[in-house]
Parts: C-alpha cells; structure tokens; sequence
C-alpha cells in the first residue's frame, strides 16, 4: 500500500514542479520565488517517499536552485554552511567520544538502573528527561546529548536497526521530548528570543520576560507530554518484552571496567565545559561555535581519533540537512515565502479567534519545511500587520507564532533534533510521517486550549 502512496506523491510532486516552472507567474511574486517553490515541493515529495537516498535528493535541491536562477552559484553553495550543519557536526563528534570511550555506557547504566525498570518506563523516562533538560538547554543540544546514551541502550538491547519498533521509539521519544519541552524557556531555542526581539522592535514598551514566558507558555509542552505519554501506554507497539537483560549487561560491564579511566575523566571535563558554556555562555558564544570547540578539544584531550568519527558519524545526515537548508533557504531569499505569506493573510477574513487558530496551524506547517528561527521571522511581522488591522494584542500574536513554531516533529530536515534522531538509522521518513502529523494536530489542539481557555485566566485578552 505504502508502495502505491509513494509513486502516487512523486508523480504528483513531479507534475507541480513542471507545471510551476512552465505556469505563469502570479503577481507579487518573482520567476526566481516561482521557481523556488517548484525546487522545494519536489524535493519534499522526495524526502517524504525516500525513493532515492535522503541526500542525494538534498544534492540535487542544491543542484537545481542555481540551475534555474533561484540564487546564485556561489550563494546557494555558501548556504550549506549553514551554523546548524557544524552544530550537529561537532555534536556529532562528541556524541562519537561518548560511545567510544564508554562514558554512554556508564550513563546509560545509570538510566536504566534508576528508571528502567520496564519497556514502556525507560521510554517514559527519556522523553521526561529530555523535556526536562531542553527546558535550561537548547533543544539541538539535549539531542546532542542523550544521542549516544540512546545509541548504548539500542546496542545493549541488540535491537535491529529498521526493524525493532523499540528501536525507533527510543530516538523518536528522545527528539520529540527535545522538541516539546524546547519552546517552554527562552533557554530551549533561538526563535522564542527571536520573537520577543520583534514585539519589543514594533511595539515599543512591549515585551515578554523569562518568568513571564514560561507562565504562557507551559501548558502547552505539558498537554503535548500527557498525551505522548499515553501514546507510549496504549497506542505504540512495543515489540520486547523485558530490559532487564541489558540492565545485566550493563552491571556486568560495568563492574569488569571498574573505576572511570582517565580518558572518560577528559571527556568528561569537555562535556561539562560544553554544557556550562550552552547554558551560561550562548548569548555570547554561539551554541555552533561552543560545539566545534567541544569537538576540537576532546580531540586535543586524545579521546578520540578520526577514524572514529569516520565510522561513527552518519555523512548522509550531514548532507540531507545542509541541503534542506539550502532548499528552504531559497525559498526565504527569493522571497517566496513571504509572497506566500501575504498572499495567505492578507485574503483573510475571519474572526479574531479563528484567525489565531489558522497563523498557528500555518506556522507549523512552514517549519516543517524551514528552520523554526526562519519561520517565525517570516510570519510574525506579518502576522503584527494583519493583527493590527484585527486589533489582536501583540503579545498573543507573539506566542501564537512563536509557539507552534517550534513545533516540528515530523521530517528529520524540520529541525535538529529530529535530525539527530534520524542519524541513527533506526527508522525511515515513512515511519514517522503519521506520527509526527498526529503529534502536529495535537499541539496545535494543545495551543487553541491554552490561548482560549488558559491565557484568558491570566488577564491575557485576545484584543489589545
């Protein structure tokens, strides 16, 4: 059946990208924005079905942005360098010293000796875990950080990759938590201070502090949480039984290898230096920036050596999301996404409420295409114009934006974290493409409670 649904949505995908490329174009937007679009649709219809290699569809949205006059040569492939790239690369990197060295095993030892004492706790207990800590870190990091545990846990557990439902669920749960808890603190990621930055330029005398961010904010990544939870109690197919063979495992290891080794030490001294620096230092340093730094020093310390990093790191990740950048890039610098975006707002006519309801659901839809920090800065001044005419208080627009915009939990190139996850190998796009659209409808449930039900009762009112 799935079969039939991929040659369905490449044929379709490849008819609208001739057809874009052949139509006239509309007014307000330019052959260059046209062509973008054309570009984006086929590449995404490729990464849904994966009939080629996720990368290899990323090289070839790099290939045809300048081939058809989107952007220049030397400016789509400048894009590739993207920040995030080297964020996930030196992550990557790091996340290779903690398998290596088995300092993950340690730290998945301890996970599964004080939480896992079942299937369905130990996944309970990492998406917990990593809500948690995407709440004082940037979401890409806590990825970064609980990837290689999860890749101990996988091993231990001798859980195939593709093939053990268990397997994807301990990478998806992982993200998803990242992701979930990531838009509760100004802490979690770069659009929630990128938000306030644009209500505070536009609206002088407005503004959202840390305490007062995660007032408004909180319910949200909690629904979404309760109703993961219960997804993992009653809807996932867990397909073992008992994780108290690895849990022996693990003892049994751990006791042979006896005390820490120097090498753990060093590594450790990296890791701590890097999680100081992503909490306390990121609004000097860049979090890109701290991970290189973190990847260049456990190379220094001798922790690890290329080679391990060569047969670690998944390349083709790498080039699936520098490409993706690319992609969804050219839609922002063609101006296709704003001509999108004004087209979509400014034929509106709907009540204030249901206008909310609809930015909310549309900026979900664009980060599963472009960066979530990409998304917010296309929508939300927009947004502000059409609220203006509405007469909607700013600071609502702000979170309903801003919110949902951190929101993707469905493509691997939607943001880091999912990336990250994908690297793992465990799954495919088609495994998680219901899931991730379940997970969409849900937080944007979570949002129409929270703004209709929940603000209100804080003297936060729709109208300014």
């Amino acid at each position: 059946m799935f079969e039939n649904f991929k040659k369905i949505i490449v044929t379709l995908g490849i008819v609208l990208f001739i057809a874009l490329l052949l139509l006239p174009t509309p007014e307000g937007l330019t052959r260059a924005g046209q062509n973008s679009f054309a570009v984006f649709i086929l590449c995404l219809t490729l990464w849904i079905s994966s009939v080629i290699p996720l990368s290899i569809t990323s090289l070839l949205g790099i290939a045809l942005i300048p081939l058809l006059g989107v952007l220049e040569l030397e400016q789509t492939f400048a894009l590739f360098g993207n920040k995030a790239i080297f964020f996930i690369l030196g992550a990557l990197i790091l996340a290779a010293g903690i398998y290596q060295t088995g300092l993950g095993s340690r730290i998945s030892f301890l996970l599964l000796k004080n939480f896992g004492q079942g299937p369905k706790r130990l996944l309970i207990s990492i998406l917990l875990t990593s809500a948690f800590l995407s709440c004082i870190m940037p979401e890409h990091a806590v990825a970064a950080l609980l990837f290689p545990i999860i890749i101990e846990i996988a091993t231990t557990l001798e859980l195939e990759p593709l093939q053990s439902n268990y397997g994807k669920l301990l990478f998806l749960v992982m993200a998803w938590g990242a992701i979930a808890g990531g838009i509760t603190t100004f802490l979690g990621g770069a659009r929630n201070l990128l938000a306030v930055g644009l209500l505070e330029k536009n609206f002088s005398g407005l503004s959202i502090g840390f305490f007062e961010w995660i007032k408004y904010s909180w319910p949200m990544p909690t629904i979404i949480l309760i109703v993961i939870y219960f997804m993992i109690e009653h809807y996932f197919e867990i397909d073992i039984d008992d994780i108290s063979a690895a849990h022996r495992k693990l003892a049994k290891d751990m006791k042979k290898r006896g005390p820490m080794s120097k090498i753990e030490w060093r590594l450790t001294i990296v890791l701590v230096s890097v999680i100081f620096s992503w909490l306390f230092l990121s609004r000097w340093i860049d979090i890109a920036i701290i991970a290189i730094l973190g990847a260049v020093a456990s190379f220094v310390a001798g922790v690890v050596e290329w080679q391990d990093i060569e047969d670690y790191i998944n390349w083709g990740v790498i080039l699936m999301y520098g490409g993706a950048i690319v992609v969804a890039t050219s839609l922002v610098q063609s101006g296709a996404t704003e001509w999108l975006s004004q087209a979509v707002f400014s034929n509106l006519e709907l009540s204030p409420r249901v206008f909310l309801g609809f930015l909310a659901i549309f900026t979900m839809l664009v980060t599963e295409g472009v960066s979530n920090v990409a998304a917010v800065a296309i929508v939300l001044p927009l947004a502000y114009s059409v609220g203006n005419i509405y007469g909607i208080n700013p600071i609502i627009i702000t979170l309903s934006v801003a919110l949902p915009g951190g929101l993707a939990f469905t493509l691997p190139m939607g943001s880091p974290p999912n990336a990250i996850a994908f690297s793992s190998g465990f799954y495919r796009v088609k495994d998680v493409v219901k899931l991730g659209l379940l997970l969409m409808f849900v937080s944007w449930l979570a949002y129409l409670i929270t703004s209709n039900l929940y603000w209100p009762l804080l003297g936060l009112e729709i109208m300014s």
